[in-house]
């Protein structure tokens, strides 16, 4: 990792330390306690399966000769393992903190991919499928408090195809399938009576500016007897408490049993502020079992909704950029550190990839932490399990993986202000009888796990030629979202074209196109081809997003991957050099038309109006920061003033000033520049 990647995990780090001060809260009332595990375990791959006669999982088996990682872990990746499929056996040792008989105790996985199997102290606590989605094991009696504990996991990321998948590219994923514990595992300690889980579902109303917050909890009791509880919720907006009388709800919980409380809090107008991509205001719910335990999580304030052929945020249309990411880097995939993540979505935001589905998994916390609190827009998507042929989509085996992947994944990310739908699919045959079925049914299912957000799924049937609209999946979700992939931008405008004359009252968004940076002799031709592409995304209102595959190269072991282990599809390179495309992507992104940029008089003169075609955002926190010039192109001033809109706006130069550079910042991030000392045509 590089020094600036190294100074960058360590702000961020440091800064999550100063929010947690910030709202520091009493003792009095326990908080669950969560203890790392992360950092030295042992591993050995096991290419004989030998494991469970060995009884790698035993206390008393030897692991003396095994391998040294660092956890989080990908074999994948790993010099001494690259591009081994099958199980891999983790054993870690620790000393566990002492904790009082009538606390809880939990072992909690971010992740293994793809199954897991887990002991503590040579006994099997259970297993789990599904490679990117969290799980936890109950070891209350089982963990050994300020005693040495052993801790093995065997992860698999063998996997197979439920139902079809004969042939070469369907017996492999189109990305790098990372064995191992690919992210945090924490121990975590609390009361016998704990909040399991949140639900918040906040409503803006956009007439009157006030709010209303709906909370669900889940009540888990530990104990042997009931316990009837009674709980109050709390609201913190950036961090400051808010001056709310909570309303209690009280509770009976069976012993043994999870119960649910629903709570409610209205908020005035002045207390209410938006969740906007430039302006992305956090608040905070926090749940107190009186004398017993308190949790807290995050939410945002914002309504995201369908408007005819328009997606609508707070009460405004957009048409946003975005850029497929794929978790992977020189020398790891999905175990990427912050700063890797960090890195990539400020590149991501800076070029106004703001709105996009990332990928065809659940994204790891990182990202979506970074994307709560700098503004973007994410469609969350777990359908690794379900791409694939007719015959799968009738499978019970792959109906259920996918459920319980689908299920996990919203459970997780419910609250997050940056998901704004769930996806219940990508490339499946939705032109297909079983396909139709396979959209119906787990629409429905997502509904009844969220009823808060929209639903779609990624089609590359949608502009099949010979169907109507009702013969294709896309006509069951909320707005549709097109994968096309042809060969000219103007083929690519006739599947867009196809597909809105066949759901010409739905928003679309075209979630996947691109053309491959080795698939061309000069970058330059790759500009040109989005350049086109952008001029036909501009004249086509009914467009509201498109979304890039990809904005980086990424590791695979899929049919057609370059000689050199990647599939060079990306903006940025492997080590995160941006390409000439994303710098002109950024240019395009600013969504602003520079009118007139000139430097006389003693005074800079400035008018720049919002883009009425692509990409058009709501404007807030939009900021200039002028750099003065001499002649020599030496910095004289510089001047950083709020945007105004409609008349030119007039800045005074300090004296020498010979020219100029404009940057435009959105949000805090610097999202464009230009310069020089004339008028600046630009097309609308």
């Amino acid at each position: 990792m590089t020094r600036s990647l190294r100074i960058l995990a360590a702000w961020t780090l440091l800064s999550s330390c100063f929010v947690g001060v910030a709202l520091a809260q009493p003792a009095s009332i326990p908080e669950t306690r969560r203890i790392s595990l992360n950092g030295k375990w042992k591993l050995a791959a096991d290419y004989q399966k030998w494991g469970d006669k060995a009884e790698w999982f035993s206390s008393s088996y030897g692991d003396g000769t095994w391998d040294h990682v660092t956890v989080p872990h990908t074999w994948s990746h790993d010099p001494r393992f690259v591009g081994y499929i099958g199980p891999g056996w983790y054993r870690h040792r620790f000393t566990a903190p002492v904790f009082t008989s009538d606390e809880h105790v939990r072992i909690n996985f971010g992740a293994v991919f793809a199954h897991a199997r887990v002991w503590l102290n040579g006994e099997l606590l259970g297993e789990h499928d599904g490679g990117y989605t969290p799980f936890e094991f109950d070891v209350t009696g089982k963990l050994k408090p300020g005693e040495t504990n052993l801790l093995v996991v065997c992860a698999d990321n063998s996997w197979t195809r439920p139902g079809g998948g004969n042939q070469p590219q369907q017996q492999v994923v189109a990305w790098w399938d990372d064995g191992g514990i690919i992210r945090d595992v924490d121990l975590l300690i609390g009361p016998a009576v704990y909040v399991v889980r949140h639900k918040v579902e906040a409503t803006p109303d956009l007439t009157t500016g006030t709010a209303e917050v709906r909370t669900k909890v889940w009540i888990r009791n530990t104990t042997r007897q009931e316990q009837r509880v009674r709980v109050l919720g709390e609201i913190a907006r950036e961090n400051q408490w808010l001056p709310l009388t909570p309303t209690p709800a009280t509770a009976v919980i069976a012993a043994g049993a999870t119960g649910t409380v629903e709570l409610r809090q209205p908020l005035a107008k002045e207390h209410v502020t938006l969740w906007h991509l430039d302006a992305p205001a956090l608040y905070q719910w926090r749940t107190t079992i009186e004398g017993r335990a308190r949790e807290s999580v995050h939410f945002g304030l914002r309504r995201f909704e369908v408007r005819g052929t328009q997606l609508v945020l707070n009460g405004q249309p957009i048409r946003l950029a975005g850029g497929n990411r794929h978790a992977s880097y020189p020398g790891g995939g999905q175990d990427e550190p912050i700063a890797i993540v960090t890195r990539d979505l400020q590149l991501m935001k800076e070029a106004g990839f703001v709105f996009q589905r990332m990928t065809h998994y659940p994204v790891s916390t990182a990202v979506l932490d970074w994307a709560d609190r700098h503004g973007m827009l994410l469609i969350g998507e777990a359908s690794h399990a379900a791409a694939g042929t007719a015959a799968m989509m009738d499978s019970p085996e792959a109906r259920e993986r996918f459920k319980v992947a689908q299920r996990e994944m919203i459970e997780r990310d419910w609250n997050r202000p940056s998901i704004i739908a769930w996806s219940v699919g990508n490339e499946y045959a939705s032109d297909t009888p079983a396909g139709l079925r396979w959209t119906k049914d787990m629409r429905d299912y997502t509904r009844e796990l969220d009823g808060t957000r929209l639903i779609t799924f990624a089609s590359n049937s949608a502009a099949k030629a010979g169907l109507k609209g009702e013969d294709e999946g896309s006509a069951y979700v909320d707005f549709v979202s097109l994968n096309t992939y042809a060969a000219t931008p103007q083929k690519n405008a006739e599947n867009i074209d196809i597909t809105h004359a066949r759901h010409p009252n739905k928003p679309l968004i075209i979630t996947e196109y691109g053309i491959r940076h080795d698939f061309v002799e000069d970058e330059m031709v790759r500009v040109e081809w989005f350049r086109e592409m952008l001029e036909i995304i501009r004249a086509r209102p009914f467009v509201s997003g498109a979304s890039i595959w990809s904005f980086n190269d990424y590791r695979s072991r899929y049919v057609g991957t370059n000689v050199n282990g990647w599939r060079e599809w990306g903006v940025i390179d492997p080590e995160r050099n941006p390409r000439t495309t994303y710098h002109m992507f950024r240019r395009e992104h600013t969504g602003f038309v520079v009118r007139e940029a000139v430097l006389r008089g003693g005074a800079l003169t400035l008018r720049l109006e919002p883009r009425t075609d692509f990409p058009v955002f709501p404007l807030s926190n939009v900021e200039l920061e002028i750099h003065f010039l001499d002649g020599q192109n030496r910095l004289v001033q510089t001047k950083r003033v709020p945007l105004q809109l409609g008349a030119p706006m007039t800045v005074p130069a300090p004296p020498g000033a010979g020219g100029f550079r404009v940057e435009i910042w959105r949000g805090g991030f610097r999202t464009g520049s230009f310069s020089h000392w004339q008028t600046i045509p630009t097309k609308s």
